[in-house]
């Protein structure tokens, strides 16, 4: 499949810095698709877009560590090609485990090529495979995707598909081993460990509340963080850690939640050669960050699991384009000539971390600087850049309203509210 320009810088948003070398290394140093024959004039840049102050508000406080009771996390049928069928609590590609976790994958464009996508497990239905590399998605709302596979998540790179069935017994696949996956409310059943859940907060001072996954891999209670203690290898159980702050390059500061503090060195699970660090936030999507990012996260419970029951499957974006010389279009959106439904993400980068945002969440993306700022429903503004999705480099939004069809471009676009 040959992947465009487009591809290739998200594909840059969406990447977290590996290995120490890497992070010492960093240390030191449209047009619209279908053209009609009749199109509309063209809308001629009149005036500046106004100023957008970004307001990232601290993040509630959080309730105290309680037991979540698993209507959070990731349940259904696994159907093999060997005609058994497996039901109970799933972890899939070892690092997502909820409704509100993120898979990643590429769809493909109608003009051909793919572009990086993703999304939120809870939209899904059900996930057929149709080959090694590929699967057709069915959403809660009817609508049918093929995606395909470009990382882990998806096709043969899926490091593994582990179900629970919450009585004590596991089974582990490989993509090879599936024939579909229906995603269904967990069972009365409680699973023996919680999702992790917390408040992490960036060294720049951004914080984001959800579901954590750390080192790209951990993401339970039972799941264990290693490191040396005093030249002596440990490991932790993430339910008895209350909190994990970086401590410098090579090493953490772990309290636990008895109040005993380790510094702990020597592994990628506590120093600068981390995989990576996670928040699926859910009124957000996913923000990823490197070791140098991080300051800290605090484990704590939450009043909300974002069960099944909150996701819809996604609609038609719709909402309203404002151009610089004041000229408005209202009708069905298609994002940086590509990105059409509200459970697609929109993807940039602030302070370092890699935002996908869900266009779900979002209720304004203004034009601002060399990027856009981007409100979410629920207050918060983020200015976004270094993604096609919110420079220079977007594709073009699209508007078709009363049997018209309308592509502003970057340089003609001032700003979008969505909804009705």
């Amino acid at each position: 499949m040959e992947h465009e320009p487009g591809l290739r810088e998200d594909a840059k948003n969406l990447s977290v810095v590996t290995g120490s070398a890497i992070v010492a290394a960093l240390i030191t140093m449209g047009l619209f698709v279908n053209q009609m024959t009749a199109a509309p004039e063209r809308i001629v840049v009149r005036e500046l877009a106004p100023i957008v102050e970004v307001v990232v508000p601290e993040a509630p406080e959080a309730p105290p560590l309680a037991p979540l009771s698993g209507t959070n996390r990731l349940y259904g049928t696994v159907t093999t090609v060997y005609g058994s069928d497996f039901t109970g609590y799933i972890r899939w590609d070892r690092n997502e485990g909820s409704w509100t976790d993120l898979l990643d994958a590429t769809k493909p464009r109608e003009n051909g090529g793919s572009s990086l996508s993703g999304i939120r497990f809870g939209h899904v239905q059900r996930i057929d495979v149709v080959d090694r590399n590929s699967a057709l998605f069915t959403l809660r709302s009817g609508e049918q995707v093929r995606l395909t596979g470009n990382a882990s998540d998806l096709g043969s790179g899926l490091r593994a598909l582990i179900v629970d069935d919450g009585a004590g017994t596991l089974a582990e696949f490989e993509w090879r081993d599936l024939e579909r996956v229906a995603f269904t409310p967990p069972g009365a059943t409680p699973p023996s460990e919680s999702r992790l859940f917390g408040t992490l907060t960036t060294r720049s001072g951004l914080e984001f509340t959800g579901f954590v996954t750390w080192d790209i891999d951990e993401i339970y209670s039972t799941d264990v963080l290693d490191g040396d203690l005093d030249g002596r290898r440990v490991g932790v159980a993430f339910g008895d850690i209350a909190s994990i702050e970086r401590n410098n390059s090579w090493g953490s500061r772990v309290t636990l939640r008895s109040g005993e503090v380790m510094i702990l060195e020597g592994t990628n699970d506590v120093d600068a050669s981390i995989s990576g660090i996670s928040v699926s936030d859910a009124g957000l999507g996913q923000v990823k960050l490197s070791w140098e990012e991080f300051a800290n996260v605090r484990f704590h419970g939450t009043e909300s699991e974002s069960a099944l029951a909150d996701f819809d499957g996604g609609s038609r974006l719709f909402g309203t384009v404002r151009t610089e010389d004041g000229g408005s279009y209202t009708g069905d959106i298609t994002w940086d000539a590509d990105e059409a439904f509200t459970w697609e993400m929109l993807n940039g980068e602030m302070r370092g971390v890699n935002f996908q945002v869900e266009f779900g969440t979002i209720a304004r993306i203004a034009k601002a600087g060399r990027g856009a700022a981007v409100t979410l429903k629920d207050g918060r503004t983020f200015e976004l850049s270094n993604s096609n999705d919110v420079d220079r480099g977007n594709r073009g939004i699209l508007i078709h309203t009363d049997g018209r069809d309308f592509e502003i471009a970057w340089d003609n676009f001032a700003e979008l509210t969505l909804g009705r």
